[in-house]
């Protein structure tokens, strides 16, 4: 029996195909027959062992793809990982704000009522200002998400100074562009019952002089706002550290005009302010030259301003922007920056907690809590009885932090 010429398989004496392959026997051997055939239906070997060859080709390129998404994925995702907790700090979901695949936050205001915590701006990974809003319910006594607020603050913004009064947000001032830069800007939006998100921002009476790093409080709808970074010109090649101290009243229409009252006992940037029953108590703070300050003042508070500062028992290290919140009696401050100054161009961050009693006549013995988890300046703020601390400026790789930790307040006493 013949066998074709092509493939080799047995023909039958005088087919006019090859059953295997399908080449015409009768158009001369090692011709392929491109006609039909009864056998056409089925490729030829070669061009089956061609086909084959092709999806394999594919299927190892789309493998080798995955892969290498896959791989590419473990190292450029971006990090969502929050500092370990200790007890008795929570681990919160972290601070949404993104840049160069790094969740990080520093520099932002936070503000917070009974059922929500708003934060305003801040500086990215990068150090770059924005203007993103974000909140979250405090309902369940943890964080557990964050939302982007539909309204962004009008301008990208950091080290401003934000206050909560009467179901408005208002924010003052603070450093618009990496440059440090600073505005008088302010404006104010309303908080929806219905949702809990920030209405429409909405510019308001802007403060007298361009300024960042102000501590500012809300009391009997007025808005005190003490020391801070002034920049004539809102430059920072002109740059004042300041004593001078403002009020304005607060309302549905905004801030009012400023007036200035009292000045505080010395120029002073990143003090942390906090109030209650009418009374303003203020912690350390930095220098002139950037040295950290462990002065603690007091001064009530009115419808005619600021009154009279009082020196009160010192804060037990020298120590600027730690972040200071009152509740039940207490005032507790968290973590900051200690060794900064002109003698020390690489500050010093700390975990540290302390907390002292309050009342008219000052604040009592100050005695140290459990730390918070990590070294950082971070931002905190007071809703549903917990404290909440978002983020901030430590001494890592990136610079900034996005971990979130919340702690009972009784349970820091």
């Amino acid at each position: 029996m013949p066998n074709c010429p092509v493939c080799g398989s047995p023909v039958q004496p005088g087919a006019q195909y090859c059953p295997a392959c399908g080449t015409n026997l009768q158009q001369g051997y090692g011709a392929q027959s491109y006609q039909t055939s009864p056998y056409s239906q089925y490729p030829s070997k070669p061009h089956s062992h061609k086909l084959r060859t092709i999806i394999l080709v594919i299927v190892v390129v789309v493998i080798i793809g995955i892969a290498a998404l896959f791989v590419a994925s473990l190292f450029l995702a971006p990090s969502t990982t929050t500092a370990a907790c200790t007890s008795p700090w929570n681990c919160a979901s972290g601070y949404p704000l993104e840049s160069s695949g790094t969740y990080a936050v520093g520099g932002q205001s936070c503000v917070s009522n009974a059922t929500y915590v708003y934060c305003i701006g801040g500086v990215d990974y990068n150090s770059e200002p924005h203007n993103a809003v974000y909140y979250s319910s405090t309902a369940s006594g943890n964080i557990t998400s964050w939302t982007l607020n539909p309204y962004a603050y009008p301008q990208s913004i950091n080290v401003q100074s934000c206050v909560i009064s009467s179901g408005y947000v208002y924010c003052v001032g603070g450093s618009y562009d990496d440059n440090s830069d600073d505005t008088g800007l302010s404006y104010f939006a309303q908080i929806s019952n219905a949702t809990g998100a920030l209405g429409n921002w909405v510019a308001t009476t802007s403060y007298p002089i361009p300024v960042d790093t102000q501590s500012c409080v809300a009391s009997s709808s007025y808005i005190y706002c003490v020391g801070g970074d002034n920049e004539t010109g809102g430059s920072s090649s002109n740059s004042v550290v300041t004593s001078s101290d403002w009020y304005a009243k607060l309302s549905s229409s905004g801030i009012s005009s400023w007036n200035q009252t009292t000045s505080y006992p010395t120029n002073v940037y990143l003090p942390e302010c906090a109030t209650a029953n009418s009374i303003i108590y203020c912690v350390g703070g930095a220098d002139s030259n950037g040295n950290t300050l462990n002065n603690v003042y007091y001064a009530p508070l009115s419808g005619t301003g600021v009154g009279t500062w009082t020196q009160t028992t010192a804060y037990p290290v020298t120590e600027s922007n730690q972040a200071c919140v009152i509740s039940q009696g207490n005032i507790y401050c968290i973590a900051g920056v200690t060794g900064e100054g002109s003698s020390n161009s690489n500050p010093s961050f700390t975990n540290a907690v302390y907390y002292a009693p309050i009342s008219s006549g000052g604040v009592g013995t100050w005695k140290q809590a459990a730390n918070y988890p990590i070294s950082v300046q971070t931002t905190c703020a007071v809703s549903s009885n917990n404290v909440y601390c978002v983020g901030g400026f430590d001494g890592s790789s990136s610079g900034e932090d996005n971990s979130v930790d919340y702690a009972s307040l009784t349970s820091l006493t």
